[in-house]
């Protein structure tokens, strides 16, 4: 089945300042509700939106920047325009603080896995998920009491942190497996690097990031694998995000406010 019969083209937000915005919402979930759509985002970094993306961002009404990013991340990207213009950034970084610096005597001796070994890059998302039981917590949580303002959470690409965050999020959600992998496979789609963006990444993370001309692959089967994973850990994704805490009143809360019968 195509990305565009499974409806998932349609829900790109475009940006100047960032290529990776996207909806969550509109999925069908495996018992016949909806995700509500104009809801929760997910997106690539937002420190280089300009005043015309900001403007179309608070006209969908968004309230909350959820940044999954590093400390060392926003301070050398910095953080959003939005918030001089009242909408609340939380910190909710996902790697285990400080982030070590690059080693140059071990090139590539932390680095993501080739996106082509599918069960690599699983088995590293898995590892990363350990450490990010609190951080899951907190954007959960925030997610479900956010009632009147779109939420909208983001890393450096939208592609690991974010593709993990949505993927669990749209779990919760009871949305089957093969659209929440087509659904992390979009980056590859969308997500471009401008040069300068790219120069800070190099510079802060040193070879332990592999890029292919600014445009990381996402293949749909890493996400496949890395949920198969988790629930052979855990025997389901909500039962790894209930050892995250994420217990049922937070589930509750998000299927209430983010699912509908329409």
């Amino acid at each position: 089945m195509t990305l565009h019969a499974l409806g998932l083209d349609t829900r790109r937000v475009e940006l100047e300042g960032a290529t990776n915005f996207r909806d969550v919402g509109g999925y069908r979930t495996t018992a016949g509700r909806t995700v509500r759509a104009g809801l929760v985002y997910r997106s690539d970094s937002l420190q280089d939106l300009t005043s015309d993306d900001v403007q179309r961002l608070l006209d969908r009404g968004l309230g909350e920047v959820l940044d999954l990013r590093s400390m060392r991340e926003v301070e050398m990207f910095g953080a959003t325009p939005l918030t001089d213009h009242g909408v609340e950034r939380h910190q909710v970084g996902f790697f285990r603080e400080p982030l070590p610096a690059p080693d140059p005597a071990a090139p590539g001796a932390q680095s993501i896995p080739p996106s082509d070994d599918h069960a690599a890059v699983a088995a590293h998302y898995l590892e990363l998920l350990e450490h990010a039981k609190p951080a899951l917590l907190r954007a959960f949580t925030k997610i479900a009491e956010a009632e009147r303002h779109a939420v909208v959470f983001h890393c450096t690409a939208g592609r690991d942190r974010t593709g993990l965050t949505a993927a669990l999020l749209l779990s919760v959600l009871e949305v089957d497996v093969d659209t929440i992998a087509a659904d992390y496979q979009l980056t590859e789609r969308y997500l471009r690097f401008p040069e300068h963006r790219l120069a800070q990444m190099r510079a802060l993370f040193g070879d332990r990031i592999a890029l292919a001309q600014g445009t990381p692959p996402t293949p749909a089967g890493v996400m496949r694998l890395t949920l198969a994973g988790l629930a052979e850990r855990y025997g389901t994704p909500i039962e790894y995000l209930r050892e995250a805490d994420v217990h049922g009143d937070i589930i509750a809360a998000l299927r209430g406010r983010l699912l509908t019968d329409a």
